[in-house]
């Protein structure tokens, strides 16, 4: 397929199964043709977090896609994840932590700059540390340009999973408090278009019961079981918000969503925000169409693969 996304991926990649549905969907959009993945990048400074990335890529016949992680102290760590160290020892993979990952600021800068321009899809489904170090970033050996004119230069867009719209008390959106600094340096600084794909979105939407019937190889099954079982679920279905942010990045609204008209979310230091439309905004978000229950059931068929 001509045309297709080139797209870097940001995850978390640490107490939620839904990063590991991401990006078997997004893996799954790239068997189908739809989507270059140009890297796949943690936020997470858990040391196994790239580990369990790795673990994905590998599964879907992909060991040499390029990882990042997050380097001198940034990022964030929780040590809470149930699934991190025993899916990173139970499946095959080469990096064992992410002190094996590159610099994830230096991966972004070389692919950026081998990149056409405005040719760029970010999304990010985790915390935006490595896209506030990013645009803070100086000129190197990959670019003469500092991080904002290299982003300027190279991103179509920015999607990004987090925000419930259009009022947000910070009260549940850990995408943005985890790292919260971050998170409004990189809102308000970011230099073109950002699309948010809000919880209020995923967060009506399930899907993992039918991983219970995929091979037991199969780490996003593993993750999803050690996850429910964790919680005391009946079931394994769980909440899509970083599926429907792969989804949105590589298909765009097909007929699941329409758009917010332009705008901007009014974010404060604590990351509460409201949001404002303003024509000469540089941000959207996105507004469900689709009954949530058949668009439940496309992503789960991208996720088995039937």
């Amino acid at each position: 397929m001509e045309n297709k996304v080139k797209l870097i991926l940001d995850t978390d990649m640490l107490t939620d199964c839904d990063d590991l549905a991401a990006m078997g969907i997004l893996h799954t959009l790239a068997d189908y043709g739809e989507v270059d993945i140009l890297a796949t990048v943690v936020s997470s400074k858990h040391p196994k977090s790239a580990a369990v990335v790795d673990v994905v890529n590998t599964f879907y016949g992909r060991p040499n896609l390029p990882i990042g992680a997050p380097k001198g102290g940034s990022g964030v760590y929780m040590g809470h994840s149930v699934f991190l160290e025993p899916v990173s020892a139970e499946f095959p993979h080469t990096i064992m932590s992410n002190d094996d990952a590159e610099d994830a600021v230096v991966l972004y800068r070389k692919i950026l700059a081998a990149a056409q321009d405005n040719s760029i899809v970010i999304a990010t489904i985790g915390y935006m540390s490595n896209l506030e170090l990013l645009l803070k970033s100086t000129p190197d050996e990959h670019s003469s340009l500092d991080g904002l004119k290299l982003i300027e230069k190279k991103v179509k867009h920015w999607v990004c999973m987090g925000g419930n719209f259009p009022i947000d008390s910070a009260a549940d959106n850990v995408n943005f408090t985890r790292d919260g600094a971050a998170a409004v340096y990189t809102i308000r600084n970011w230099p073109g278009k950002i699309i948010f794909v809000g919880r209020e979105i995923g967060h009506k939407i399930f899907i993992g019961e039918k991983l219970r019937h995929e091979s037991h190889d199969n780490p996003i099954r593993r993750a999803y079981q050690l996850h429910r079982d964790k919680a005391g679920a009946a079931d394994w279905n769980h909440h899509t918000a970083d599926p429907c942010t792969i989804i949105f990045a590589v298909r765009g609204l097909g007929e699941y969503w329409t758009m917010s008209k332009a705008g901007n979310i009014d974010i404060q230091d604590d990351c509460s925000f409201v949001w404002r439309e303003d024509s000469s905004g540089n941000q959207t978000h996105v507004i469900q169409k689709m009954d949530r229950g058949e668009l439940g059931d496309i992503m789960e068929a991208l996720l088995v693969r039937r």
